[in-house]
């Protein structure tokens, strides 16, 4: 598998991570990228490179709470 494929799969992983826990979890507040991690269970360089692409592609939301830590979510 090449790098491009690795990335792309990896940005599925995350996607579908993200989608699960709006649906299950009902937060649309998003996943801390250690929660991210931890689910996708992805080495950080590519779980980083997989969250670029999903944002490359308009596809999730970076926001920030009163601790300053950055969730990301699905765009509706």
């Amino acid at each position: 598998m090449d790098m491009i494929e690795k990335i792309g799969t990896a940005a599925g992983e995350v996607w579908k991570a993200l989608k699960t826990w709006k649906t299950v979890e009902n937060d649309n507040e998003g996943m801390t990228i250690a929660l991210l991690k931890k689910r996708t269970n992805l080495p950080n360089d590519i779980l980083y490179e997989a969250i670029g692409w999903l944002a490359r592609e308009d596809k999730i939301i970076f926001s920030t709470s009163n601790t300053k830590t950055v969730r990301i979510s699905l765009k509706e």
